[in-house]
This record gives C-alpha cells, sequence and structure tokens, in this order.
C-alpha cells in the first residue's frame, strides 16, 4: 500500500511539473528556442530567450517582427489579456529595434539571446498562456507560422 501512495505521490509531482515548463514549437529540429527567464517587475513583464541554430551551417540571414504584413506577434496571458505591437518591445542580443531586424547572422552552435517586453500586464497575472512570434530564417523554411511558445510562469 505504501509503494502505491507513493507511486501516485510522485506521479502527481511529475504531472506538476511537466505542466509548469513552457512548450516551445519553431518549426524546424535545427531551431531551438529556450526560455531563459520571464520576471516581472510591476506592470512589465521580460521574457529572455535563446535562440540557437544547432545545424552544421552558419545562418546568414534571419529577422524577428513585431508586425509583418498580416502576421504580429502576440503574447496571451493566463487571463485572457492579449499584448500586441502597441504592448511589445523586442531586442536582439541588446540591440533595440522597432519594426524588425534584417540580414542578422545566427551562428551555428551560438546562443542569441531574444528580449521580449511586454507592457501593461496586470500585477495579478501569473503566467503567459502563449506568446507567438513572427521569426522569418529562409534557411529553415520557417516564416509562415509564428514561433509559439506555451505556458511560460512569471516570476514576481
Amino acid at each position: 500500500m505504501k509503494k502505491f501512495f507513493f507511486l501516485l505521490t510522485f506521479l502527481c509531482c511529475i504531472g506538476f511539473i511537466a505542466a509548469q515548463t513552457p512548450q516551445i514549437v519553431t518549426g524546424h529540429p535545427d531551431f531551438k528556442v529556450k526560455v531563459a527567464r520571464c520576471a516581472a517587475s510591476g506592470k512589465t513583464v521580460i521574457l529572455d530567450l535563446i535562440f540557437t541554430n544547432v545545424s552544421a551551417t552558419d545562418v546568414e540571414d534571419w529577422s524577428i517582427y513585431t508586425i509583418y504584413g498580416l502576421q504580429k506577434s502576440e503574447v496571451y496571458d493566463s487571463e485572457g489579456n492579449i499584448y500586441d505591437v502597441s504592448n511589445l518591445s523586442v531586442k536582439v542580443s541588446n540591440r533595440d529595434f522597432s519594426s524588425g531586424y534584417y540580414n542578422l547572422k545566427m551562428i551555428s552552435e551560438v546562443p542569441m539571446k531574444v528580449s521580449l517586453q511586454i507592457t501593461g500586464v496586470p500585477t495579478t497575472v501569473e503566467s503567459l498562456a502563449r506568446v507567438d512570434l513572427v521569426v522569418f530564417i529562409p534557411f529553415f523554411n520557417i516564416g509562415q507560422t509564428p514561433v509559439k511558445i506555451k505556458n511560460i510562469p512569471i516570476s514576481r
């Protein structure tokens, strides 16, 4: 009986940990995205991501956008709020931009920091339910669908 309760407790803990782990869909196995941190100060949330090209070849040209044509980067929180271009700013390797970066290089196996700042987030929000980022990487044929990250807890 003790083994049963131990096993049940263990499985519940594993399920809780799995529910807290962000789920990431990039569209290509050689393009990896990792959540480094997600922290809030007041009504501003900073989401730090690490992009990595795990292929053997350097990517000579890629871009990230808050809006591009009909596509736009958006963030959905756990309380049902949506944040779009008016609430988002992005930094790539500590460089600010407003509409997008062009011709960025992504060196093979070298991590690249991407920070997303989301403003106007209520202090009661505990997690980001989903983040859609418009990222174009022609080398990997990424661009028709956004990079999707789900279930990101916010540290306050």
